[in-house]
């Protein structure tokens, strides 16, 4: 383990600061942690059971919170959308383009801030005007 200092480090941050969630892995996987650095369980194998944690699990989510959901749950979000889109585009709003649907948001997505009105541009006679003005050549 002496060729992998990176890993072992994230093996200790992983029992320091998610030790339950990483025991349930090493649980699943029909190991235990008080087994580790015995020949029943090195430190490289716990750091391949918690670097493939599957998608949905505590330990993935933990790690990442896009790791929240299954394939399955990102399918079903995307068939979900689709259906609301096609019912939303038979209606009036849909033929006039208002109030189109909005995905539901995924673990870790932020929803997107409202613009500054001071920083969303010119209106167009504004960009008449600035483009209109006189040039200059710089020397």
């Amino acid at each position: 383990m002496d060729r992998q200092p990176k890993r072992l480090a994230a093996v200790q941050w992983l029992i320091d600061q998610h030790r339950d969630a990483l025991e349930y892995e090493l649980i699943r996987n029909g190991a235990r942690l008080r087994w580790l650095g015995t020949p029943m369980l090195s430190w490289h194998d716990v750091w391949l059971i918690a670097a493939n944690a599957p998608a949905g699990s505590r330990l993935a989510t933990l790690l990442d919170e896009r790791n929240a959901w299954t394939p399955a749950d990102w399918w079903l979000r995307s068939i979900e959308y689709s259906l609301r889109w096609l019912v939303w585009a038979k209606t009036r709003d849909g033929q006039r383009n208002r109030g189109k649907p909005k995905p539901t948001p995924a673990p870790g997505e932020t929803t997107p801030k409202r613009r500054d009105p001071e920083l969303t541009g010119m209106s167009k006679r504004q960009l008449r005007a600035y483009l209109n003005r006189p040039r200059v050549a710089l020397t």
